[in-house]
Parts: structure tokens; sequence; C-alpha cells
């Protein structure tokens, strides 16, 4: 790793320990430091860092002009590196600044000023921003599309245009970001009125908020309607679930053309499963991961979760023209069962074979020695193991993981035994007690992680006698 990437990590590393009080103060501020200048570096690679932590507490944002412009497409940005072929559904990032600077040309700063200036007499009120968004949005819509007509029209101002978008990839980001914008009103109101995100079940209520939307937007531009599938799809927990909502939406009959984008609707599910694995995939490459004492255990459960997806996917395509699509879940779960076998399976025995040859060292005591993060991490492959266990089946990999699960319980069973061995053979004095007990306490609970809580109390009881019976011989032979 780079200074520079050390550097980061190290930040990262402080700032997720921030309160949660204190960092929604933070991020308003920044947000406030990068109004109108978006490169003010110190500002976003600040925001860049609190992105996953802002996932989870989702605070309240600092509005601003920019941001009313990309809320309607907000939870179909992806964070995919530049030059990535274009995700249908997706909409890059990197997208946002160069077509913001575009519209701000077109619109005129005058106009953008103004609004700003709206947003900050509502200042941090929990409103819907639905009233300025009809003031923003069509312009936004007028001069995108004008921009992709001429585009289209003039081969010299496309070619112009593209590189300072960031790539042909980012110009067609562009043209989605105009289908969205001439529909905005009609999904904002479809944001408004559902479940956070990720949304996990829908009442009758939502799913009539949904078909509202759908027969809006069919009276407006018909030719939008994908635009709600893509909406609704980066909201949902599991983008499967897209095929039974509209199935109750129809049931209501408020189908309206939903019923036309059956292939369409099958290509934005099956794509965005692809993402997420891709997502996660990434995550695991870049190293984003190798700080936290939880990132095996952490791709267990999502793939675990993608697992279910992909079962509810195929039992959903089946009787219908969707065999294609029902191939390429298969291949996710393919990818998603080498990542297991890669990063959850293989090398576990093997890693924790040298992490017990070095436990007195490394196990934490009372007193503060050890390595505790180095230990976290080897708890953090058993829990893995563990979770793997649940859905080594669905992967074909259950033979794989009961093989390195009983080889790992080998190690440590050998490991105490060897321990317990050395107690009777050389006894125990009180300076080594506590080496001994923190090298115990750390095995017993590797060993309840692979071979549960009943072996782990025997071995334990059993050690800790082993050490009351050496200590009291080793008090007898000083008198």
């Amino acid at each position: 790793m780079t200074d520079t990437g050390k550097a980061l990590g190290d930040l990262s590393q402080r700032l997720s320990q921030i309160p949660e009080a204190t960092l929604v103060e933070l991020v308003w501020t920044l947000e406030g430091k990068r109004l109108g200048n978006h490169t003010d570096h110190t500002a976003v690679t600040l925001l860049g860092q609190f992105r996953p932590r802002l996932q989870l507490v989702r605070p309240l944002r600092r509005m601003s002009a920019k941001r009313l412009f990309a809320l309607p497409f907000e939870d179909m940005l992806t964070n995919a590196p530049p030059g990535k072929e274009k995700i249908i559904g997706k909409i890059s990032r990197a997208v946002i600044n160069p077509a913001w600077d575009l519209l701000v040309d077109k619109i005129g700063r005058t106009e953008i000023d103004q609004i700003d200036d709206e947003i900050r007499k509502i200042g941090r009120g929990t409103i819907s921003w639905t009233a300025l968004g009809h003031r923003l949005w069509p312009q936004c819509a007028t001069a995108l599309r004008d921009t992709i007509v001429r585009g289209e029209k003039t081969v010299a101002y496309r070619a112009e245009l593209i590189p300072k978008l960031g790539g042909p990839e980012m110009w067609l980001d562009l043209q989605d970001i105009a289908d969205v914008m001439e529909i905005a009103e009609e999904i904002q109101m479809m944001r408004d009125n559902l479940p956070p995100k990720p949304i996990v079940a829908l009442t009758d209520q939502d799913i009539a908020a949904i078909g509202n939307v759908v027969m809006a937007v069919d009276a407006k531009i018909k030719a939008r309607a994908p635009v709600v599938v893509y909406a609704l799809v980066a909201r949902l927990d599991q983008p499967t679930e897209i095929l039974s909502i509209f199935v109750r939406v129809a049931e209501k009959g408020m189908a309206g053309s939903t019923g036309e984008l059956a292939s369409i609707t099958t290509e934005v599910m099956v794509t965005d499963m692809e993402q997420r694995f891709e997502d996660v995939r990434r995550s695991l490459s870049s190293g984003d991961g190798e700080r936290k004492t939880s990132v095996r255990e952490d791709l267990a459960k999502e793939v675990e979760h993608h697992l279910v997806g992909i079962q509810k996917g195929k039992d959903l395509l089946k009787g219908t023209s969707g065999a294609a699509a029902a191939k390429r879940l298969d291949r996710v779960r393919l990818k998603l069962k080498d990542m297991i076998a890669a990063n959850i399976i293989e090398n576990t025995s093997k890693e924790i074979a040298s992490v017990l040859a070095d436990l007195k060292r490394l196990a934490p005591m009372a007193a503060g020695e050890g390595d505790i993060a180095e230990v976290q991490q080897m708890e953090d492959r058993l829990l893995a193991l563990q979770l793997a266990s649940k859905f080594a089946g669905d992967l074909g990999l259950t033979q794989e993981v009961k093989d390195e699960l009983k080889r790992v319980e080998t190690q440590i069973e050998g490991h105490t035994g060897k321990m317990f061995g050395d107690l009777r053979l050389n006894g125990l004095t009180p300076e080594q007690r506590d080496a001994v007990e923190a090298d115990l306490f750390s095995s017993v609970r590797m060993l309840e992680l692979v071979s549960g809580a009943e072996r782990a109390e025997k071995t334990l009881l059993e050690g800790l006698d082993i050490i009351d019976v050496k200590m009291a011989e080793a008090a007898n032979a000083a008198r």
C-alpha cells in the first residue's frame, strides 16, 4: 500500500469512530463547503471516506440546486470505475459534475443561484423537495434533450462533448439522466411515498403508489416507462422482487404499460444482481475491507443474501420466456461459489495453524499485550466459514466446507492437547499464568466458533483445572 493509501486508510478508521451526532454536523459543514465548488478536494475526499457510513446513518443531507437536480436518480447511481461498459438502469456518479456544469451553462447561473437562495431560506427542515424540483427539473429536461438531439445530429458536437463528460459511456448516462428529468416529478413522488431504501416489503398502499406513478408516466410520456423500472429496482433489497411487485400492481388494475416491459424488467433485475456481485468483488480486490475485522463474515452474509435473491428470481422465471435470464443468474451463482471458495474456504486451516503456533504472543491479555487485530481476523475467518456452511449446499460446496471445518477443528484440538500435555509435564509458574490463560481463552473461542459451545466449554474447564492444579503444585513447592 502507498503512503497516501495508508494515510487515507488510517483517516477512514478514525472517521468511522466519530459519534453519529458529530458525523451529521460534520457532513453538513463539509457539504456547505463544497457547495458551488465541486473541485474542493478536501471536502470531496472526506465525504467519500464517509460514504459507507452515510449509507447506514442516512443523515439529513444539505440540499443544493445540484443535489436537487440529482435527487430523482439518486438511487440509480453507481460507483463503477470510469470506462466500464454502460449498465442498464444505472448512472455513473462521475457524470453528475460535468452534466451539472453543462446545465448551469444552458440554464444560466442567475436562475441556479435563485434556486440555491430558495433552498437556503428553507434551511434544514425535512420537507418534500418536489415543489422546487417542479421549477428546476423541466428546465434540466429541456436543456439535456436539446443537447442530446444536437449531439445525435452533429457528430462534431458530440465528439467535442464526450471527453468533457468523461467518455462515451457518460454520453449514454447523460441520455438516461435526460429520460429521468422528463418524468422527475413522478419518480420523486414515488420515492417520497415508498419506504426508505433498501425496501424489504411493500404494503398495498405502497403498491398503489407505484401504480399511480406508472399510470401518470404512461399519460405523460409512455416511452419513459422503463425509467420507473430502473428507479424501483434500485430501491429494492432484492431486485428479483420487481416481478412480483408488478404482478401486484396489475392485480389493482394499474399495470399500464408495465405489461409490455417484461423483457426490460427481467434484464434490469438480472443486471442489478450482477452489478451487486461486482460491487462485492471490487470491494474485496481493492482492499477496502482490509482494515475491518469482519470482512469475511460480511462477505458470507452478502453472498447468502444474494443467493436468496437468485433463487427467487429463478423461481419467478420458471415457465416464462426468461430462460436466458435464468442462465445469467446461474452464472452469478457460479461466481459467488468461486468467491466463497477463494476467500473463505481455501487456506483457512493453514492460516489458523500459523496463528495457533504464535498464539502465546498474539493472544490478548488483561495487561493489554498481544495482537488482538490478528486474532480477530482469524475469528472473522472462522465465523465466515460457519456462515458458509449454511448455504454451501446451494453452491455445491458442502463437502469442501465440511472438510475445512474438520481440519480447523483438528488443529485447534491438537494445539490445546499439546498445551495441556506441556502443562502436565513441565508445570507452570505464576509469571507464565497470564500468557497461558490468554492462549487457552483464545483457543477455546476459536473452538467454539467451529465446534460449538459444549465442546468449547469442556476444553476450557479441562484447561482451567490443569492450570489450578499446577499453580497449587508450584505454590507448595515454594514453601
